[in-house]
């Protein structure tokens, strides 16, 4: 026996429902909030990028630390970004997304090195390989003349010296003359 509260559908009725129902939710989209770079805070593009060498961990602390100091001397604050890996940092500069590459001067090869700017900033290790700062001639060129400038100063001042010593044992004697030797436009 039938109740009045029990209703019952036709077969008709239940199909026309179903493709009612979902035409219906074609047309839903999601509300979900994105996930964009912004919601991690400000994004700043790079400046200057380095990668992670396999030299001592010190050095590569030592050398961010040389490199925010003498862009602070010249009052100048690039942003520098440390990329996992030596091919991502060298095709982000030869690809001009950013003005200035820390690393070698292996990093260039031999026709392109008097399209750029180098300055040497450190010497390691027993033989003395050379870490340099690379500017692109078009955007560095602000950054190399108020980087070099930086780093004349925090070594006519001694803070060069004192973050040298925060790394390692005492700085080697004439290190600063073979670090100017390397800049033959440093005074």
């Amino acid at each position: 026996m039938k109740n009045e509260n029990d209703y019952v559908f036709s077969p008709y009725i239940r199909q026309f429902l179903v493709i009612f129902l979902l035409t219906c939710s074609f047309s839903v989209q999601a509300t979900a909030p994105r996930i964009t770079a912004q919601l991690f805070g400000e994004e700043r593009q790079s400046d200057i990028v380095s990668y992670q060498t396999a030299a001592a961990q010190g050095d590569n602390l030592l050398v961010l630390e040389i490199v925010n100091e003498a862009f602070k001397a010249a009052g100048k604050s690039p942003v520098v970004d440390v990329l996992p890996a030596k091919q991502l940092a060298v095709y982000s500069f030869f690809n001009d997304d950013i003005a200035g590459l820390i690393g070698s001067p292996d990093d260039l090869a031999g026709k392109v090195k008097k399209q750029y700017r180098v300055v040497t900033l450190y010497l390691a290790g027993a033989d003395e390989q050379p870490v340099v700062l690379i500017f692109s001639n078009q955007r560095g060129l602000a950054l190399h003349k108020a980087f070099a400038n930086g780093m004349q100063k925090i070594m006519s001042s001694g803070k060069y010296q004192q973050l040298y010593e925060k790394y390692h044992d005492k700085l080697p004697v004439g290190f600063i003359l073979r670090l100017k030797r390397q800049n033959p436009g440093w005074k």
